[in-house]
């Protein structure tokens, strides 16, 4: 064997086994905790009715099986309506309405718990998006979940109405009611429901 077959040989085996260990490192720094209990990710119903889709990256620290923090890293949103995408023209305006998408991702990632032993910080990416037809009233989203990586809520487009609007609801003539079961103490609220139209830009 000549001198330069056994350099060769050595070099791969060198980054091989480097590899090999670069490999090991990576798959140690995103271990994701086991989920055992996660409230279902809901389409923001404001969002959903301005239309507006897009992702959100969350960097989440977990110990004792708790999130202990949880930080935004980037947010993307999309608006379907070229009309609104023109109305949050700004930067200002596009980071106000970033939060129409990241802080109800917060609160439900803070609805998330871990294995007591579990202890991690990862990445974890929300993805809402509009698809479909439109219809006249709004429907469940449908609910994708690979946890703790990723939760993707998709929802159907719906156009807001108020063709079943009476005038008892415009003229403020509802009132609200609030009762006590006396057998186990527990309160009922009747909130009489009050139609607003959504100004046109």
């Amino acid at each position: 064997m000549s001198i330069f077959t056994l350099i060769t040989v050595f070099l791969l085996t060198t980054l091989g086994a480097g590899q090999n260990a670069q490999q090991s490192i990576s798959s140690e720094a995103t271990h994701y905790p086991n989920v055992i209990r996660a409230e279902l990710p809901l389409y923001p119903p404001l969002t959903s009715t301005l239309r507006i889709s897009g992702t959100v990256k969350i960097e989440v620290t977990v110990e004792k099986g708790a999130v202990v923090e949880a930080q935004v890293k980037s947010t993307e949103i999309k608006f379907s309506d070229p009309k609104k995408d023109a109305l949050y023209d700004s930067q200002a305006k596009k980071t106000m309405a970033s939060r129409f998408l990241s802080d109800p991702s917060l609160a439900n990632l803070k609805t998330w718990q871990f294995r007591p032993e579990d202890r991690a910080t990862f990445l974890v990416t929300y993805v809402y998006e509009i698809e479909g037809e439109e219809t006249a009233l709004p429907e469940n989203p449908k609910v994708e979940l690979d946890l703790p990586r990723l939760a993707k809520v998709i929802a159907r487009p719906f156009k807001p109405t108020c063709s079943d609007c009476g005038a008892q609801n415009h003229g403020g003539t509802g009132s609200s009611t609030a009762t006590v079961d006396p057998k186990d103490g527990s309160l009922s609220i009747q909130v009489p429901v009050v139609a607003s139209a959504i100004p046109k830009p």
